[in-house]
């Protein structure tokens, strides 16, 4: 990229760092010089991670609850002094269709995928230092049809909808909207594995031209964290929208 990427003495926050996405950019925040603080229901998993890292801070929390997302951005403030960036990166799906569909199977993604980074947003944004960053991972679900996929392609739509709200009401700010092709390992990889309706989601998926190319979850984190050094290199950029998706395999 034509210089020096560093993280240097930025101190970043990760919601759903236990595994998957958020779990890559925490790691590749740390390598890039980062002071890390993670967070997601289970504590186990994330003190696992700083132990790998031999670095970082653990607050283990469920966001969508009242208050709690107050407090883990409070923590994280008080273990780090200060935030320059936030990363969302919890996610939840279930995997069948609609007209099967019972009240958690819309209830739980609209938790995690709409409430959840909500409640982080609100109270980060008067602590986050002035050229700071909050990023959310979304998905290429939200713009197309895929078998299977309703409530976890409307929760995260409506993620989309509310990104757009934050912008309009917070212009001095930047908030990006990671848009996220195909991905595994992941906890969302798990999720989609153990459902009885695999086999069919990926036969109509394979109907309709969806490929079947994944990206490695370390290059992901190790890319959305170069973007962040990027972007925090040039306060006087923002890089709203991202979109990453798998290359296609070349034939022959």
């Amino acid at each position: 990229m034509g210089e020096s990427l560093s993280l240097d003495g930025v101190k970043v926050l990760v919601v759903g760092a236990s595994s998957g996405i958020g779990r890559a950019y925490a790691t590749s925040a740390h390598a890039l010089g980062a002071d890390v603080c993670v967070s997601s229901r289970r504590a186990e998993a994330l003190q696992d991670l700083c132990d790998e890292l031999g670095a970082g801070h653990v607050v283990a929390a469920d966001v969508t609850r009242p208050g709690k997302a107050e407090e883990v951005v409070a923590r994280a403030v008080e273990l780090m002094g200060g935030l320059d960036v936030v990363l969302y990166a919890a996610g939840y799906a279930t995997l069948g269709p609609q007209r099967t569909s019972a009240v958690d199977d819309w209830m739980v993604p609209y938790e995690v995928n709409v409430i959840g980074p909500a409640m982080v947003t609100q109270a980060a944004i008067e602590v986050l230092s002035p050229d700071g960053i909050v990023s959310f991972i979304s998905s290429e679900s939200a713009g197309e049809v895929r078998w299977g996929l309703g409530p976890y392609a409307a929760s995260k739509s409506a993620l989309d909808t509310s990104i757009r709200y934050w912008r309009h009401e917070h212009p001095e700010r930047r908030f990006q909207r990671v848009i996220m092709g195909a991905t595994m390992p992941t906890g969302f990889g798990d999720l989609m594995g153990a459902s009885e309706h695999l086999s069919t989601a990926l036969e109509r998926w394979a109907a309709v031209g969806i490929s079947g190319t994944v990206m490695h979850v370390d290059d992901v984190g190790r890319h959305l964290a170069e973007i962040t050094a990027l972007m925090l290199a040039h306060p006087e950029i923002d890089l709203p929208d991202i979109y990453l998706d798998p290359r296609g395999v070349a034939e022959g």
